[in-house]
């Protein structure tokens, strides 16, 4: 047995990877559906107490009369019942985290750190796995973010949006995916990196940001948020989200097994794709806001077979995508 192992070491471990994912999302799934409810639904009466005791504050009072414009404007953007309020300042906070995330990554890839080292070591261990039968399941996977497939992915996503009326859905998906796309070709061309050298798929494109993981979390991501917004059942919004995180980190992966990125490349692309999906759902929840969008509608049979009949189009694409395409590319 440590003999199989030792000769797979590679692959042994990126199987307990993907196994420690599972656990860990399956883990989260479980304490959210079982405990996130009466936890927010605490976060929220503690919220209440807290603005209570400020309210009553003797400080705040004096602020409140002596700078009556600044208290009113710090009071909106703790405000809970509309989405000026709290909502966009958490959102407005996500966004600054994910860019200085992304500036402190940036900085490490360009001073050579650490984290350059651990990029080499990694694209070593995954080009011993360029004879493995794991690479044919990454190709189909890492299609699944193609650019090709990604066109389809929108065109359908379009032409479900118009069909139930909802077409201000597609600004925000518009803002994702472009935004996401032209972000990560400018950043390509400004960093201009290359990609490991032991790649497995020809590209012509440089390395840093990995595109594939940038419009998984962006247009995926968003795709799960309009399920989960659409969907009134709370067990089924944390499985859609539970599986969308699962995917994105697939798609990730695979980049990095097929040696098409480094492991900072596909970090960079995650940081790019949550960047661009937070500011989508911000627009989309500001159109919301101004009564633009209606999430509660009754949704027709023909409407949810189409639905359905878009995902089977979308697997069926990806497969032939990736053997007319992807599969010659192997080098």
């Amino acid at each position: 047995m440590m003999t199989l192992i030792q000769s797979n070491q590679q692959l042994f471990t990126l199987g307990l990877l993907l196994g420690f994912m599972i656990i860990f999302l399956w883990v989260l799934q479980y304490v959210i559906i079982h405990y996130g409810e009466k936890t927010l639904t605490q976060v929220m009466r503690n919220w209440i107490r807290f603005k209570q005791y400020f309210e009553k504050n003797k400080q705040f009072i004096r602020l409140k009369k002596s700078y009556p414009k600044t208290y009113h404007f710090l009071a909106q953007r703790f405000h809970v019942q509309h989405f000026y309020g709290l909502p966009l300042t958490l959102l407005f906070i996500v966004m600054a985290y994910i860019v200085s995330l992304f500036i402190g990554l940036v900085e490490d890839v360009v001073t050579s750190d650490s984290i350059v080292a651990m990029d080499y070591f990694v694209s070593h261990q995954m080009s011993m796995l360029r004879t493995s039968p794991i690479v044919d399941f990454f190709i189909l996977i890492t299609s699944f973010a193609s650019t090709a497939t990604t066109c389809l992915v929108v065109f359908l996503v379009c032409v479900i949006c118009w069909t139930i009326r909802q077409r201000y859905l597609l600004i925000g998906l518009l803002v994702a995916t472009l935004g996401s796309t032209v972000f990560t070709f400018l950043s390509k061309l400004l960093f201009h990196r290359a990609r490991p050298a032991d790649i497995l798929l020809f590209e012509q494109t440089d390395s840093f940001p990995s595109g594939h993981a940038t419009i998984a979390v962006a247009l995926y991501g968003f795709i799960a948020y309009l399920a989960i917004r659409f969907s009134q059942n709370f067990i089924r919004q944390i499985r859609i989200f539970v599986i969308t995180v699962f995917f994105s980190i697939l798609v990730g992966l695979s980049r990095i097994v097929l040696n098409e990125h480094y492991l900072s490349d596909v970090l960079g692309g995650y940081l790019v794709g949550a960047l661009w999906l937070t500011v989508a759902i911000s627009v989309t929840e500001w159109l919301t806001a101004r009564h633009k969008i209606k999430w509660q509608i009754q949704w027709s049979t023909s409407q949810i077979y189409m639905i359905w009949l878009s995902v089977a189009g979308v697997l069926i694409g990806t497969l032939i995508y990736a053997n007319v395409y992807q599969f010659p590319l192997l080098l």
